[in-house]
């Protein structure tokens, strides 16, 4: 609903939809399937169809009007229209086809002629398949999409896709052809059903004046082997590329006057098939062999697409080709993304050949086997573009040619899911800026096929603890992603384990790891509040059922206990906790007391994730269940991993502490302790972004709706130094890597997704409200942080775009904020008093729109006054804003590099996933462990307080007496500035001097022997 006069407080009164089985009636204003009349009441999304049952197949038109506030009724809208799809396994008439002599690795040809002696009125393809197709009508491709349709539980449900091809139908002789290749029916990690087979369906329905038109695949379809194909394996490691022969192109192999008598025949696919092997060995990182391929039974039914087709999302423009020794030629596309690439080529002979290969580091020409090929025809000149195939990478090696290409030559796409960006944010600094773009370019460079994974280029797996993260953080603040999480929801029902367990990887093997399988309730629930949509709720329920009650019977709740825990470093069920966090883990880490905390505290969440669905469901019973398995699960979670006397759960980690108030694991009496550790951790104890892939997903919950301390998060987004997003950007990374060190095998990854929301729903404030899920009631309540000095945030709500833009200076701000019309919103505007608080400069309060209801005490930005604001455009001023402080470290130690942020201008990385020798292990009190440079000249390390610290006293330990030439300094006015020399250092090296009072303080190494190490870099006042 759009209002012009942009008048505050408008809404939608009333509204009347039409549906008709024609143009002509609906014209007429006759509704002959559905005519709603007058619906009284201000919903105007969400609204569901309650007409007379609707065909398969069939086209409808529909349009709609709305009442305003004061009962003024608007022009119908302009007409509308949907197609039905084949509802029913009956509907489908066609076989499954496929060409006799096939490889999985052949891209074939298939084509039907057909002959028209109507004029079309509307016609439309129906497409479902076991891998990849296009599909094409008299020579031109239908629509710009590519490599669908997306993947599924392959035993269970194959998608099928619908197009409208009225257009490209005439009377007389027409062709209607596919492209298909096996794609991801190669995929045979999947035990229950290894073997899919490489086949597809389709169907056509035409409707002339006279009547109706019904073509299906069978055996009279003609098919080829096309000229290309695939290059790989299709598994884990080798997912390879594509090879295109242009020896064998056909340009008018879809047109309607090809000569296809040569072709043969397609065959109907009949096989009843074996039950699945149950004792293939499956081995995590061992790819499977191809070389023999049986073909199964099909199993599946064929349900429409729900999200939005793949397609070219977005255009990659390189930057940059060097010839090398080698005389080949490296081309720089400027950035990782996963997709197509695409390269115009010349001076060729026939036979020739040109070999791709791709990789995500700069230090190699390759990895995972990433390779395609072109052959040329002729003509000497040709095209090498993925069609079925993607890859992951910025660096493209090319071998065989004689010339240097142009970078007009070549272009490359991101390949995803054609969904809407619906955000937008900017701030005045630039690094936040950059980060938030980089983070969704990792969110879509890992979004492929209709589920994110964790490393396109090197796994395609589906594991689940990074879509809890991303869903929260990335999707849903900022793509349309209702369909996509219908298709995810429907996928993982789909493939949940007979026993009730949801599969930890969506399309492979199970994981004992939960917060892997946590999508179902959490997820579930995230989606509803942001959209309101009862029906994700319901159609997800009896799913969430099975699984909380095997998690139920996998815990100790008949004595009073959590979860049950498997054997600490087994791969044992509740597994793993936080992975890839700054410290580093391996599967020691399974079970281990901080991996038990983090799994009770998951549990705990997901329990009260199933309460309020089960509310919004109306299921007493189920709430009660859950409520009373809640209160056991909280309180043998806080008795098993709380320290009383410390206030710290574990060893006090910003997951440990904020994983338990989240969940309400902390009893009310403990909060403000709990809380206070947290805090204390974040700015003195260990200042740095303390998580990995699976702590993030609550994590980030944590910071931005319930604790909201983005005034913390702020300060972990700012550092350039190991471990930070800062870092990766220092490193030359454009998408996020898996570890935090930025080394290692993959340079596309989700490990660090997720935090997108900090700057939609965090800095800009835009949330939904939590007592009225789906931003019909909002909540606007920016987080004015730090020295940024301002925010302009948008979110393109089911109503309309939010936005909100802050600014401030000199102890002033001003917001302009805009509420779509038919929603309202709860402001919070940072504020000493209300009459400093101005709108379009009158006091606030007596606005037209706005009412004040209240103040609330807040530890970021001192206090907030609270505004209820109808829809409407909105300029506030804030005379004065309050002042805030951060507390003062809980002090457990007179050594004040406890209470700063350690950072180096280097480190020796001694295994990707723990890199052994990082900046803080010189600051944890352990002679044990030691920062070690990577190089031995012009290195640093340096501490960092968030508040200036005064001291007289440095020590420092050294490991090998290697140095050779160093000095102690201290930042002052925006330089560093000497405190003592010295050109040998040693073990515990001590150095006393007059008291400075800086926030920073460093030892700088000129020079030594060989990389130096230190133990322990000691600060005393």
């Amino acid at each position: 609903m759009l209002d012009q006069q942009k008048a505050r407080g408008q809404k939608q009164t009333a509204f009347q939809v039409l549906v008709s089985s024609s143009l002509e009636d609906l014209s007429n204003n006759n509704g002959d399937l559905w005519d709603s009349g007058k619906m009284e009441g201000p919903q105007s999304v969400n609204v569901t169809y309650q007409g007379k049952k609707l065909s398969s197949g069939k086209e409808y038109y529909w349009k709609v009007k709305i009442w305003d506030m004061h009962g003024e009724a608007t022009d119908w809208s302009d007409p509308g229209t949907f197609t039905m799809g084949l509802l029913n396994p009956e509907d489908w008439k066609g076989d499954w086809i496929y060409k006799s002599d096939q490889n999985t690795t052949d891209h074939n040809w298939y084509r039907k002629n057909f002959t028209l002696s109507q004029e079309v009125g509307s016609a439309h393809v129906f497409v479902g398949s076991f891998g990849y197709h296009e599909l094409y009508v008299n020579g031109q491709k239908v629509t710009d999409q590519v490599m669908n349709p997306v993947l599924s539980y392959m035993k269970k449900r194959i998608p099928y896709l619908t197009y409208d091809i009225s257009e490209l139908l005439h009377e007389g002789d027409n062709v209607i052809a596919i492209w298909h290749a096996a794609g991801w029916a190669r995929w045979q990690r999947i035990k229950e059903y290894k073997n899919p087979p490489f086949i597809f369906k389709a169907q056509v329905e035409i409707q002339t004046r006279e009547g109706k038109v019904s073509l299906a695949t069978d055996e009279t379809w003609k098919c080829k082997r096309s000229n290309s194909g695939y290059y790989g394996d299709w598994d884990i490691l080798n997912f390879g590329g594509e090879t295109i022969d242009d020896r064998k192109k056909e340009p008018n192999w879809n047109t309607a006057g090809y000569d296809d008598s040569d072709w043969q025949n397609a065959s109907i696919y009949n096989v009843e098939g074996e039950e699945p092997d149950k004792s293939l060995t499956i081995i995590e990182d061992v790819p499977l062999s191809q070389k023999v391929r049986p073909t199964g039974k099909v199993t599946a039914v064929l349900s429409a697409q729900m999200v939005e087709p793949q397609v070219k999302y977005e255009e990659v423009v390189p930057v940059a080709v060097t010839k090398s020794s080698d005389s080949t030629y490296r081309i720089d596309m400027g950035r990782n993304y996963t997709g197509f690439f695409e390269m115009d080529l010349h001076s060729g002979k026939e036979g020739d050949s040109v070999l791709f290969e791709i990789s995500d580091q700069i230090g190699k020409t390759m990895n995972w086997n990433q390779k395609s090929k072109y052959i040329y025809n002729t003509t000497g000149e040709g095209t090498f573009s993925n069609r079925f195939n993607v890859a992951g990478g910025r660096w493209i090696t090319v071998y065989g040619l004689d010339y240097k290409p142009e970078l007009s030559d070549i272009k490359g796409y991101v390949i995803t899911n054609d969904r809407k960006r619906i955000s937008k944010f900017e701030s005045s600094s630039k690094l936040l800026n950059q980060i938030y773009k980089v983070n969704l370019d990792t969110y879509l460079a890992n979004t492929l096929d209709g589920i994110l994974m964790d490393c396109p280029h090197r796994e395609r797996r589906g594991w689940g603890e990074v879509t809890v993260a991303a869903m929260y953080g990335d999707a849903l603040p900022n793509f349309e992603s209702g369909a996509y999480m219908d298709q995810y929801n429907q996928y993982m029902r789909d493939a949940q384990l007979p026993d009730g367990g949801i599969r930890a990887v969506i399309n492979e093997q199970d994981r004992p790891f939960l917060m892997w399988k946590a999508n179902n309730p959490i997820t579930v629930w995230e989606t509803f509040r942001m959209y309101g949509d009862s029906k994700v709720l319901e159609e997800n329920y009896q799913s969430m059922q099975r699984w909380m009650e095997w998690l139920f019977q996998h815990s100790n709740y008949a004595t009073g206990g959590a979860l049950k825990v498997g054997e600490q470093g087994a791969r044992a069920f509740p597994g793993l906790g936080d992975w890839c966090t700054p410290r580093g883990n391996f599967w020691s880490s399974s079970n281990s007391p901080e991996a038990v905390h983090f799994n009770n505290c998951v549990y705990a969440f997901m329990l009260d994730n199933a309460i309020k669905i089960a509310e919004a469901l109306g299921k007493t019973e189920d709430v009660n269940l859950y409520t009373d398995r809640l209160k056991v699960q909280r309180e043998s979670t806080h008795k098993l991993s709380y320290n009383p006397e410390t206030g710290k759960y574990g060893n006090g980690q910003q997951v440990n502490q904020a994983f338990a108030l989240l969940a309400g694991v902390t009893p009310d009496a403990e909060k403000k302790k709990v809380y206070a550790n947290l805090v204390d951790n974040v700015l003195y104890k260990f200042p740095y972004y303390d998580t990995g892939s699976s702590g993030q997903a609550l994590y980030t919950r944590y910071f931005t709706e319930y604790g909201e301390r983005m005034d913390l998060i702020y300060e972990l987004l700012q550092d350039k130094h190991h471990p930070s997003y800062g870092y990766f950007l220092e490193q030359g990374e454009t998408v996020w890597p898996e570890r935090w060190s930025s080394v290692g095998v993959s340079k596309i990854h989700t490990c660090y997704t997720g935090i997108g929301g900090y700057f939609i729903k965090g800095f800009g404030g835009i949330r939904t409200d939590p007592d009225r899920p789906g931003m019909k009631s909002m909540l606007i309540k920016p987080a004015l942080v730090g020295d940024l000095t301002f925010a302009n945030t948008e979110y393109k709500s089911l109503y309309g775009k939010v936005m909100v833009n802050w600014s401030k200076q000199d102890g002033k701000a001003n917001f302009h904020i805009e509420i779509p019309v038919n929603t309202t919103a709860k402001v919070f505007l940072p504020a000493l008093e209300k009459d400093q608080v101005k709108e379009s400069g009158v006091q606030a309060g007596k606005s037209e729109g706005i009412h004040f209801i209240g103040t609330e005490l807040h530890d970021v930005v001192g206090q907030y006054l609270v505004y209820q604001v109808e829809a409407g455009i909105y300029d506030f001023t804030v005379e004065e804003l309050p002042s805030t402080t951060y507390p003062q470290p809980i002090i457990e130690s007179d050594n004040l590099s406890l209470l700063g942020r350690m950072s180096a201008s280097s480190m020796y990385i001694e295994t990707e996933k723990l890199p052994g020798f990082e900046a803080f292990k010189a600051n944890d009190e352990n002679d044990e462990t030691s920062w070690q440079a990577a190089e031995p000249s012009n290195q640093y390390l340096e501490i960092a307080w968030i508040k200036p610290q005064t001291f007289s006293k440095v020590a420092v330990n050294e490991l090998g007496n290697i140095i050779t030439d160093y000095k102690i300094q201290y930042w002052e006015e925006g330089s560093w500035k000497e405190i003592v020399s010295g050109t040998t250092c040693g073990s515990h090296k001590q150095h006393n001097f007059a008291s400075v009072t800086s926030t920073k303080c460093r030892v700088y190494i000129q020079e030594a022997k060989e990389a130096p190490l230190i133990a322990e870099f000691k600060i005393f006042p």
